[in-house]
């Protein structure tokens, strides 16, 4: 049987950043002078008993179980001129009726805080993001198959004139990286940043930005260390219907070790692009594109703060954790229309990644999600999710396809408590022998919201 991770499990420097996170913004929250109602807590607390059919994703001998989850998700917003803070994650635990199966915490967090020092000058951010990722991406998505990765961010940024109506700013940030399983991903990295600021007009700016990242892996019997250097100018135009932005520049990447085999370093042009488009309140399209390097410490700190509410469960990500800086090139689209009782959206996607220091994920992918919801009755929302994702994964003659459908139905039943029935399927296919797999789940949940 497959090893069950449990929040346990969890390597002892994952929860301690967190844990230091969360007590750095409760101290500034506590000594910053300001209203006290810029303070505001959100929190869901939760109880839902949920039957599963293939718990362990198998193509045969499926395992049938119960599980009943426990959860909390909290939001923490502070918005003063000295403070700013957003913190968002939640907790699970998971108890399985079957025996031999063991239970256990998943957690999700993420957070920014930003103190100003001196006002226009200096200020220290610290952002924090817990996520659940794979252990093995080309394997099912099973309780065996996940693990807790962490990445912390903590520095100064110091801003200054910089003469003819430019603003300067220098940034310095201490990064680390952690993975529950992936060893080889937990690193320490030094970024700096230099950035001027020109405002053309007043919903259009111009900038220059030059970072420098130094990565210093703990195994380098696994990881090879490196620089990556980037230089772009972005340009940002908003307008009353219209959003517009382009970043474009070049990027480096060198090696600190030589690898038999491998190039110790390329440079690759930089180009990132969107528009979002508004013609009226009940429609949206949004486009954008890029194409440069990256990896999942910097990908992870980039989707930091982007749930707006407390999370409403945990959900595993498709990353491939490991310690490979990769070249992704993304074409997305989405387009949503909202009305009184209606909503609707659909989001479709291409992408590339070659990855440096090993091709067995290289892929080329493409997939689509829906989500449409309808208002039945005041209290009544009915709603339906769907998702594609097709991969192919070029050196491994592969390709996995995942589908994952959900229907629910919302009940508020007073002001502060609902109930969600939901009703979810996910099916896997691949070309590889006994990657094959289906799974059904039922489930009824009891919430209680304080807003």
């Amino acid at each position: 049987m497959a090893r069950i991770l449990t929040g346990r499990q969890l390597s002892s420097t994952t929860p301690s950043t967190t844990a230091l996170f969360c007590a750095i913004a409760i101290a500034l929250g506590s000594l910053a002078p300001g209203d006290a109602h810029a303070l505001r807590v959100n929190y869901t607390l939760d109880f839902s008993a949920e039957h599963n059919d293939n718990l362990l994703l198998t193509p045969t001998d499926p395992l049938e179980t119960t599980i009943l989850r426990p959860g909390l998700g909290v939001e923490v917003l502070h918005d003063t001129s000295v403070l700013q803070m957003h913190l968002s994650g939640r907790a699970d635990y998971r108890y399985y009726d079957t025996r031999g199966l063991q239970g256990g915490v998943d957690g999700t967090f993420s957070g920014r805080v930003n103190w100003v020092a001196i006002p226009e000058r200096l200020s220290f951010t610290v952002v924090d993001q817990l996520t659940l990722q794979p252990v093995d991406t080309l394997a099912a998505d099973a309780p065996g198959n996940r693990q807790q990765v962490n990445v912390l961010s903590a520095g100064p940024t110091l801003q200054f004139e910089w003469g003819d109506d430019w603003r300067g700013s220098a940034e310095l940030r201490y990064i680390r990286s952690d993975a529950e399983v992936t060893d080889q991903f937990n690193s320490r990295r030094t970024d700096v940043a230099l950035r001027a600021t020109r405002r053309l007009s007043p919903g259009s700016r111009f900038s220059f930005n030059l970072q420098h990242q130094r990565v210093d892996f703990d195994s380098e019997l696994v990881a090879r260390d490196y620089d990556r250097t980037q230089f772009f100018a972005r340009w940002t135009h908003t307008l009353n219907r219209v959003d517009m932005a382009v970043d474009l520049g070049y990027s480096r990447l060198d090696y600190r070790r030589s690898l038999p085999g491998f190039a110790n370093g390329r440079s690759d042009p930089m180009l990132r692009a969107s528009a979002a488009w508004r013609p009226n309140d009940a429609h949206r399209f949004d486009l954008s594109y890029s194409s440069l390097f990256s990896d999942v410490a910097s990908d992870s700190l980039a989707d930091a703060n982007a749930i707006e509410a407390p999370p409403s469960g945990v959900q595993t990500g498709d990353t491939v954790v490991n310690a490979s800086p990769f070249l992704e090139r993304r074409l997305e689209g989405e387009y949503g229309w909202t009305s009184t009782r209606w909503t609707f959206s659909v989001s479709p996607f291409l992408d590339r990644l070659r990855y440096e220091d090993t091709d067995q994920f290289d892929q080329d992918g493409y997939g689509v999600g829906v989500e449409a919801s309808w208002r039945a009755r005041r209290n009544l929302l009915i709603g339906f999710a769907g998702a594609l994702d097709h991969n192919r994964y070029v050196n491994l003659d592969r390709d996995d396809e995942t589908r994952r459908y959900s229907l629910n139905v919302r009940y508020n039943w007073v002001r502060h408590w609902s109930g969600v029935f939901t009703v979810a399927r996910y099916e896997r296919r691949s070309t590889e022998p006994g990657q094959r797999a289906d799974q059904n789940v039922v489930s009824l949940a009891l919430s209680y919201h304080n807003r």
